[in-house]
């Protein structure tokens, strides 16, 4: 029987090339005016490009990577080569610098300044600790032969441990069970951070009580309660909307658009398939060729209402049996506009407590009231010659 095996170097390789292919926003991260912050690590792929200044703990860029605003980095940095840096940079503990790195404003270490050839720092600098002039690793490769040499003496535990020593310096920021905290920003290779827009090439997966702006455009989205989106998503495959969210966009998808309980979006919905919570609301208009679906939760009993002849409103509980699984199909449903306007002063229309009449029973009526008061005139009349 021949098994299939896998060379240490290809896992150690798809390991890395995985995390940095997808957008993963942790939970509380905010984007400001002029700068994103992140309550944990950051960690931006190469060639990416960001017109904001960014704040986390640790921070760590690959190649060629801009970043129009102020770095500001509580722990460590790592910033590799042809990185450009539009504004001031500030590091609590140690930073390194690649070659090439240039920095319009001013760099503050509190630690030890590891910097490579050629690096120009217009504003000045000023670092607390050591200062060693020499070409440090580039952050990419430092994880690819560390890891790569590491799985192939069979040593898993050790790269885990390695992987938590590089996001957590110290023992206090370990979490209560003793697992590192997986609060870090990832931007992947090739990413465009705008004001405007949010270009990313693979998934994008964001945590909760985010609060985002951008445009925001990806393989597919996901995204976590209590989310603040003021942009439009767009995206070749699924968006999931989680509960108790509000978007101020558009969704547009060539998949399934998942809207969770509570949530809100002030747009348009463009999908193949739309899922609504029943207690989510769009205020805009739906279109889904294969049909709009709501979901119920189990226990929860819909209500309708009915209306007396006086137009009072009467909530009444329906009768139906819920599906087992909650799914309620809006069958042969393509567009539906969500945004339903009623008029008190109904001109033309139904009014309770009146019935309608037909064109011949009005007509007969006319009649009745016409012939009546010829009879009335006639006896009148003879009453008259009789006297």
């Amino acid at each position: 029987m021949h098994q299939k095996t896998v060379s240490p170097e290809s896992e150690s390789i798809s390991e890395p090339e995985q995390i940095l292919k997808h957008l993963l926003v942790p939970d509380n991260t905010r984007i400001e005016t002029n700068r994103i912050i992140v309550e944990g690590d950051i960690i931006i792929g190469n060639h990416s490009s960001v017109q904001y200044g960014i704040s986390g703990d640790t921070v760590i860029m690959g190649e060629g990577v801009a970043v129009s605003g102020d770095v500001v980095a509580y722990s460590d940095a790592r910033i590799d080569m042809w990185s450009k840096m539009g504004s001031r940079v500030k590091v609590g503990k140690n930073a390194y610098l690649g070659e090439f790195v240039t920095i319009d404003g001013k760099l503050t270490v509190e630690g030890d300044l590891d910097v490579g050839k050629e690096v120009k720092i217009k504003g000045g600098f000023e670092a607390k600790g050591w200062i060693v002039v020499r070409n440090p690793v580039p952050v990419i490769i430092f994880l690819f032969l560390y890891i790569r040499e590491m799985m192939r003496l069979g040593k898993g535990e050790e790269v885990e441990k390695a992987l938590e020593e590089l996001f957590d310096d110290s023992d206090e920021e370990l979490e209560s069970d003793g697992e590192p905290s997986d609060k870090i920003l990832i931007i992947p290779t090739g990413t465009k951070i705008s004001p405007d827009a949010i270009e990313v090439g693979g998934d994008a997966v964001i945590g909760n009580n985010c609060y985002l702006i951008g445009n925001l455009k990806a393989q597919s989205v996901e995204t976590g309660k209590g989310l603040t989106f003021k942009g439009s998503v767009s995206s070749e495959g699924n968006i999931t909307i989680g509960e108790n969210s509000t978007v101020y966009g558009n969704l547009i998808s060539k998949g399934n658009v998942h809207i969770g309980r509570n949530s809100r979006v002030f747009g348009e919905i463009k999908a193949d398939s739309v899922l609504l919570h029943e207690n989510a609301r769009v205020d805009g208009t739906i279109k889904a060729p294969s049909g709009v679906s709501f979901l119920r939760e189990a226990g929860e009993k819909p209500v309708l209402a009915d209306v007396n002849a006086l137009g009072k409103v009467i909530p009444r509980e329906i009768k139906e049996v819920v599906p087992q699984d909650g799914l309620l199909k809006a069958l042969g449903i393509i567009e539906i506009d969500s945004l339903i306007k009623t008029n008190a002063k109904a001109k033309n229309g139904f009014v309770p407590g009146r019935e309608g009449m037909s064109a011949r029973t009005m007509a007969l009526g006319r009649t009745r009231r016409t012939g009546g008061v010829r009879r009335l005139r006639r006896r009148h009349e003879a009453g008259k010659h009789q006297s």
